[in-house]
């Protein structure tokens, strides 16, 4: 049986059904998740007591960044989801719960993640204000995986982990569009 993490990015692309969602993650507690409500061709949802994000799109929108085919009777089309862990956002107190694809868990090293992922396509250390630490990033067939790591005093921990359709880190389309462009 496969892990409610890949089953929601085996989600990624196809419409979002806030039911079939809801229905993934009961096994941590979350009875319901808000339908898409945005005015824009763009909306997050969050579901905070399991530390997920989803980004959602509309047709117009989704197409123009993946160069897909979505009509607008597809409706809110899942781009990307991120499991989160405290450091990534402030609502975010608990790390996402359940294991990660491939065997990897939010305690995953980053020496454990591209054990299970292979060499990345992007591997910075990045510093800004407030922030010190290592980003890893993949490209896979028809997916794009990003996990952060935060640097602390006791060594490094996975911040987030993002699977999306889009290149999960918008700059890269203009930094390393040879890698990550769709």
């Amino acid at each position: 049986m496969k892990e409610p993490s890949e089953q929601l990015i085996e989600m990624l692309g196809h419409p979002y059904s806030p039911k079939n969602v809801q229905a993934l993650l009961q096994s941590f507690g979350i009875k319901r998740m808000p339908p898409a409500n945005s005015y824009f061709n763009d909306d997050i949802i969050w579901s905070v007591k399991s530390s997920i994000r989803i980004d959602l799109y509309r047709a117009p929108k989704i197409n123009d960044l993946t160069g897909l085919n979505y009509t607008n009777e597809d409706g809110w089309i899942i781009g990307a989801i991120h499991f989160l862990a405290p450091g990534s956002d402030d609502r975010i107190k608990t790390p996402f719960p359940g294991d990660l694809p491939k065997g990897i868990t939010m305690r995953s090293t980053p020496d454990e993640s591209i054990q299970a992922y292979g060499q990345p396509q992007l591997d910075e250390e990045c510093e800004w204000p407030g922030f010190s630490g290592r980003i890893l990033a993949w490209r896979k067939p028809g997916i794009n995986i990003a996990i952060t790591y935060a640097d602390s005093e006791i060594g490094s921990s996975m911040i987030s982990c993002t699977a999306c359709l889009i290149g999960c880190i918008g700059a890269w389309r203009n930094d390393n569009p040879e890698v990550f462009a769709p």
